[in-house]
């Protein structure tokens, strides 16, 4: 299954954190599977899996449950890189999170952010982070939600202190340094994770708030995230397995010459994003099988050869493994 990623300057505030809390951030990266060169590039991307990796191996090596709150006073702007910008320049707290949360592919595509209403005009800056196979630990979204909440500190030049935290897991046995770093009280065991900022925090001016430097910092980002689209190396392959279906099952080497690179680098860079050629190609399989069983005017046998089966019996076997059910009785559960 194709991972969300992370950006590599989210990562390099990581490394920053671990050198100012007195570790060596080197092994550590090292045992999570990143070496520091992949990362060094801002905008390289990071499958999320390895990044939950590098949270467990960091609580392990520290011996600290609390360790992604260590050092939390310190706001770290330029792991946001280009983002910061569109926020900074916005004309109120408000504004910036709307931004952020438009443009947090920047970033990260394995981080959601949602604005949602509290009470009196108070809002709720909600979290959740799309794993791939490993759980994702609770020291990970420590850290995201302390970092935004004191980049948000940053860019306001004024103390924040939400009305309310709320996290997703269990109490730990001590929750002292949660209460002093988020500046507010915190509930465990909610539904979401999050913070609710007052009204009059999210709409006071921000003091470097600029209306033409906004405009342009968005449209700056906007091009930013149509260029990381168009460099995305899993749609490409997804193409060409597409393209490929109907003459059947197409194997990695098909693809690789249809993209002129070795199968080698084919796999390489997929892994890189957090996949490989196989799950790739059973998920474009699945995703079409689920959209031509929902058109009831294309046979069953018809939809077989269209996802690249040469019989209907392995069809059926697909469609069990994918579904729970067979491709008749999944049609007829989503007329």
């Amino acid at each position: 299954m194709e991972q969300a990623t992370t950006a590599g300057s989210w990562l390099i505030g990581i490394w920053e954190m671990l050198q100012t809390i007195g570790l060596d951030p080197q092994p550590i990266f090292a045992r999570a599977g990143i070496a520091e060169e992949s990362f060094r590039n801002p905008h390289q991307r990071i499958a999320s899996d390895k990044l939950s990796m590098l949270w467990n191996v960091i609580t392990e090596v520290s011996g600290d449950e609390s360790v992604s709150l260590a050092a939390a006073e310190q706001p770290r702007p330029a792991t946001l890189d280009l983002l910061m910008y569109t926020m900074i320049t916005a004309p109120t707290m408000e504004a910036a999170l709307q931004r952020f949360i438009r443009y947090i592919r920047i970033i990260s595509d394995a981080a959601v952010f949602s604005l949602e209403p509290g009470a009196e005009g108070a809002q709720w800056l909600r979290l959740t982070i799309n794993g791939g196979q490993l759980a994702v630990p609770r020291q990970r979204c420590e850290f995201v939600l302390i970092t935004i909440l004191n980049i948000c500190r940053w860019i306001a030049s004024k103390q924040i202190n939400p009305l309310a935290i709320e996290l997703a897991h269990v109490e730990p046995g001590s929750t002292q340094m949660h209460a002093r770093v988020f500046g507010g009280p915190v509930r465990f065991c909610a539904a979401h994770n999050g913070f609710l900022l007052s009204a009059a925090d999210l709409h006071a001016a921000l003091p470097a708030s600029n209306a033409a430097l906004s405009a342009l910092h968005e449209r700056f980002a906007v091009e930013f995230l149509d260029k990381m689209d168009l460099q995305r190396f899993a749609p490409r392959v997804r193409e060409v397995i597409v393209r490929c279906l109907p003459d059947g099952s197409p194997p990695r080497s098909v693809a690789a010459a249809a993209l002129c690179i070795s199968e080698r680098t084919l796999q390489r860079r997929l892994e890189d994003e957090g996949t490989s050629y196989n799950d790739l190609l059973d998920e474009t399989r699945r995703d079409l099988a689920r959209e031509y069983l929902a058109k009831e005017q294309m046979a069953l046998g018809q939809v077989a050869f269209l996802v690249g089966f040469s019989d209907q019996s392995t069809f059926c076997r697909a469609c069990q493994r994918w579904f729970g059910t067979s491709p008749k009785e999944f049609r007829k559960s989503h007329q």
